[in-house]
């Protein structure tokens, strides 16, 4: 990893009283989701929105079937949920369940459980609580922002008219955007998407999987992009066959597979 002064020992992260120390522990985290560019942006985030930007970036750098709806979903989710009661939550009517919605909600909630592992390995930098799902997440809400997502509603509609929400969500944005075009991911809306033959989607001028010629933008940032579970490259099964959520029964019973494809 690339941290500035180099990497601390698991000893200085969790015992050391050292001035700056929480400063190295937040360089470690995002060194270790290769964010550290995005510090100064993320600074400038509230504490509890910092950690979805990072989970949002390292998710659509990996994952290229992730679309602008999707990302507008996710943000609205989080800022919607701050201002819902737990009776608002429970009253939500769905018109219908969208197989690829549950899939997008499995995999934020699994790395969300991923990211409060590498949290306390770097010795907590963000109070836990800023990004436990329960504070920022909720799988109806999500739902229900996913389906307006999807039929283009508006960023005012999604953030349910209010002026505050709506400047947020620019900014959140912004920062996951511009984090994911150093990685040379740019997050396009399915509007640039066309159907391939294979039966995924691809976007215009690009495979599914980006290859990105063959390389990432550094050598360095192969060990978690071009290797293992829920690298770009991976085979096109691979969701199917790791999701704990990963078919919807057919007719006679038996599972089928859901793309996370748009």
């Amino acid at each position: 990893m690339n941290v500035p002064g180099g990497t601390p020992s698991l000893k200085v992260l969790w015992l050391s009283q050292e001035p700056g120390i929480q400063a190295r522990r937040m360089d470690t985290l995002l060194a270790c989701l290769d964010l550290s560019s995005s510090r100064e942006e993320l600074q400038a985030v509230e504490s509890r929105f910092q950690a979805l930007c990072c989970l949002l970036t390292y998710l659509f750098v990996q994952v290229d079937t992730l679309c602008l709806e999707d990302l507008h979903a996710f943000i609205a989710q989080a800022l919607c949920l701050q201002g819902k009661s737990l009776g608002q939550l429970m009253d939500l009517q769905l018109e219908h369940v969208e197989p690829r919605a549950v899939q997008l909600d499995s995999l934020l909630v699994r790395d969300l459980s991923m990211l409060v592992l590498v949290n306390s390995a770097c010795g907590f930098p963000w109070s836990s609580s800023d990004f436990m799902p329960w504070n920022v997440f909720d799988g109806k809400l999500f739902h229900e922002k996913y389906l307006q997502s999807d039929r283009g509603y508006t960023a005012e509609v999604l953030v349910e008219q209010d002026r505050s929400r709506l400047t947020r969500f620019h900014d959140l944005k912004s920062i996951v955007c511009k984090a994911c075009v150093r990685e040379d991911r740019h997050i396009v809306s399915r509007q640039h998407w066309r159907p391939h033959h294979s039966g995924r989607w691809e976007r215009q001028g690009s495979g599914s999987h980006r290859t990105n010629s063959g390389h990432s933008r550094s050598g360095r940032r192969q060990h978690w992009r071009d290797q293992g579970p829920g690298s770009r490259q991976c085979e096109p099964g691979w969701w199917r066959r790791h999701s704990p959520s990963s078919g919807h029964p057919d007719e006679k019973g038996k599972q089928q597979p859901i793309s996370l494809s748009p």
